[in-house]
């Protein structure tokens, strides 16, 4: 497998957590995202049309699979050992919930993408940050009350 991503990618290192609990080999390469790698024609055309990181091409041409926690499932279905999910279905569901709102709520804020058209429309970098981190910090409080 070959793990397209970028080191400081929250949802790349989402998939690296579960390979490395699956205990699965794949080959990084990296799209550096600031200098926009990942809205390259090629890895648009061939790996992402979303232009984002991650994407995981199969073995044996198995094809490519996009979106972090799509990837973790995958990975969880086709390598159940050890489980990424509880067996119980309330406790899986609130896990699912738990990673939704990081990469639903959170997660988008804080991408270069948001950050980017922020500045577009006019605001500025302290404001485009302070907004980030506001939103952050909300959603990391309803992450420590969800986990409580």
């Amino acid at each position: 497998m070959i793990l397209h991503g970028y080191y400081r990618s929250t949802a790349a290192w989402r998939v690296r957590i579960a390979l490395n609990l699956k205990g699965r080999a794949a080959e990084h390469r990296f799209r550096h995202l600031r200098r926009g790698e990942q809205r390259d024609e090629a890895y648009m055309r061939l790996l992402n049309p979303q232009g984002l990181v991650p994407a995981l091409e199969l073995d044996g041409g198995g094809g490519v699979l996009t979106q972090s926690l799509a990837i973790c499932e995958y990975l969880d279905e086709t390598h159940p050992d050890p489980p990424l999910l509880p067996a119980e279905p309330v406790q899986r569901a609130r896990v699912r919930a738990f990673a939704l709102a990081i990469a639903c709520d959170i997660h988008p804020v804080q991408n270069l993408k948001v950050l980017n058209r922020l500045g577009a429309l006019g605001l500025d970098p302290e404001a485009r940050n302070a907004w980030a981190r506001e939103v952050i910090a909300e959603g990391m409080a309803a992450c420590e009350a969800l986990a409580a």
